[in-house]
């Protein structure tokens, strides 16, 4: 029988604790800064047939893959049937992963001997060994070169660690400590869950239990449905056809996202599997339907999906995967731009989705142990309609925090110079988009560096609608201690004590035409240093102009971004020769082949 409405409510707000409660372990107990201080991770409980039934909202680009994981173990049934005191561990990108380093640690949860429920966390390690530090790499051409891959095995088994599972990993990762203490965390992060779900059992019954888990589920398909049949019918051409090609259709209750037309995969590693393209459509369908609502397997009911197997959305084994966060970003991106075609009223100007991104091995600087350091930056974000765009965030399927430069400089070989807004950054407009950040490293040891940045050509600049202009381009700059610099989009090179490396993310896009601008917003950001006076005179006056997405490169003659006003201006060695390359032609990505700006 199904539960009455009020209890459904009760045990789903109890759920949601559940998930909540188990997040708070995991951050507390993690060793890594980038899940205890930059929240890379995610936490659920799930149906016994895998579906998710409630979670914490951290990182919506790992919430939508946690159930596709599940289910490949639930179906592969391999060996045993599961049983209490069994975890396991998956991460495969051809079995429901996203990329090797977001390891899945699940745990079915018991209760007199019948399967009730299971728990789950992903989260994103340092490094899980492969050719690069920190796994990730841009140059990677098949999955072999990523590290190790679990496809969905026990990790403990009646409750006891799998011991030469646990030594084979920390053989084959570059910082083991680390490693294994963040999945202890996740460990005990599941088993926590499973302790609180096993209490609702006691409290309200097994059977109401499950028919509540029934009643979430068809309670966010039904409300989603609902949303979608609000709009009107239509088809969609959105983003541009170079890479990523999407069709949108609103039929009734019920959204198609075709693929078709997508470029094949590439040889390098941004291709996105199966998993991480679906997440994208997930979010993007409920952040245009029914963001309030809530997020659990129900939401994904309503869509329809095809993906082109061997294409860029959906790579044939063995396709490198490991930088698929980028592909999926501008996949989120492009839906973006294709809904707000169907429903202008709704549309956001592009954000920026290029993730600057750099990751080291060194030496702890007190231990002297080896020790990998990953620090992600977002930039901003677009504008909407009455909203300037957010500034310095990690968009849509990010939510990623920023690495405190205390807890960089405790931990690894490297110091935080600067780490600030960009003025000018954001793409003008009646609302104008998010500003970037800019934030200087500079190395105290030698390192083995790997760094790179999409968004770094401005004709791929998160663009303007509505007739606002695009945001500003990324860059990133290598600074070596001789005063020589380079100019870089992906690298993979050895850094020496007091070498920098130097990173401006882009900001996000306008929306409306700039001469329509508040006076009263610009002399806000004109007080709070967001925006020059130059600026301010030049393109805030009657007939402003315009820059739709189609246009970026308009970006390239945006005034140059500046570091935020009163902050601490760059030195000599920093700002030397940065103008001679700041207006380069051509696409510097088309160097390394197949992992070119999609």
């Amino acid at each position: 029988m199904p539960a009455d409405p009020v209890t459904v409510a009760v045990i789903g707000s109890a759920l949601t604790a559940t998930a909540a409660e188990m997040s708070e372990a995991l951050h507390r107990s993690a060793y890594s800064p980038i899940i205890r201080e930059m929240l890379d991770y995610s936490c659920a409980v799930f149906t016994p047939e895998g579906e998710t039934v409630a979670q914490a909202e951290n990182i919506p680009a790992l919430l939508g893959s946690m159930a596709i994981a599940l289910q490949a173990i639930v179906a592969d049934g391999i060996g045993d049937p599961p049983a209490a005191g069994d975890i396991y561990i998956a991460n495969d990108p051809y079995r429901g992963g996203t990329h090797t380093p977001d390891i899945h640690i699940f745990a079915p949860v018991f209760d007199t001997g019948r399967l009730i429920a299971w728990t789950g966390t992903l989260a994103h390690h340092a490094d899980i060994g492969g050719t690069n530090p920190g796994t990730e790499g841009y140059a990677n051409r098949t999955i072999f070169e990523e590290g190790l891959r679990f496809p969905g095995i026990r990790l403990f088994e009646g409750g006891r660690p799998v011991e030469p599972l646990f030594r084979y990993i920390e053989a084959n990762v570059r910082e083991p400590r680390a490693t294994l203490g963040d999945l202890r965390a996740q460990v005990a992060a599941v088993k926590l869950g499973g302790l609180r779900v096993v209490e609702l059992g006691g409290k309200y019954g097994l059977q109401t239990l499950s028919a509540a888990m029934t009643g979430l589920l068809d309670q966010a398909e039904r409300r989603l449905r609902a949303r979608i049949a609000e709009r009107p019918d239509h088809d969609g051409l959105g983003g541009p056809p170079i890479r990523v090609q999407v069709t949108v259709a609103v039929v009734g209750d019920e959204v198609a996202v075709d693929f078709s037309g997508t470029d094949p995969q590439m040889r390098g590693g941004m291709n996105a599997p199966r998993a991480a393209t679906m997440s994208a459509v997930l979010f993007a369908v409920k952040a245009i339907f029914d963001p309030d609502g809530a997020q659990n397997g129900g939401c994904a009911r309503p869509i329809r999906i095809t993906l082109p197997e061997g294409s860029l959305v959906n790579p044939r084994y063995p396709a490198a995967v490991s930088l698929r966060h980028l592909t999926a970003q501008r996949i989120t991106d492009t839906l973006v731009a294709a809904f707000a075609d169907l429903y202008p009223e709704t549309a956001v100007a592009g954000s920026f989705v290029g993730f600057s991104s750099m990751a080291a091995e060194g030496r702890h600087p007190r231990t002297g142990m080896p020790t990998v350091i990953q620090d992600d930056l977002g930039g901003g974000l677009g504008a909407s309609a009455g909203t300037d765009g957010l500034d310095a965030v990690d968009t849509y399927l990010g939510n990623v925090g920023i690495l405190p430069a205390e807890i960089c400089e405790t931990q690894y070989p490297v110091r935080i110079l600067r780490t600030e807004l960009v003025a000018d950054s954001a793409g003008r407009g009646r609302w104008r988009g998010g500003l970037a950040i800019h934030r200087a490293y500079e190395f105290t040891d030698t390192c083995d560096l790997v760094a790179y940045s999409e968004q770094t050509d401005p004709r791929y600049a998160p663009w303007g609608t509505h007739g606002g202009h695009a945001g500003t381009p990324a860059r990133l700059v290598l600074h070596r201690r001789d005063g020589s610099e380079e100019r870089i989009t992906k690298t993979r090179v050895t850094v020496e004590r007091g070498d920098r490396l130097l990173v401006w993310t882009g900001g996000g896009g306008g929306h409306g035409d700039p001469g329509e601008r508040d006076p009263k917003a610009i002399e806000r950001d004109l007080r709070e240093g967001k925006m020059s006076a130059a600026a301010a005179a030049a393109h805030h006056g009657p007939g402003g102009g315009s820059g739709e997405r189609d246009q970026h490169e308009r970006s390239s003659h945006e005034p140059d971004p500046q570091p935020l006003v009163g902050s601490e201006p760059l030195t000599e060695e920093e700002e030397a020769g940065t103008d001679r390359r700041r207006r380069a032609g051509g696409r510097s990505e088309a160097d390394q082949p197949g992992v070119g700006d999609p």
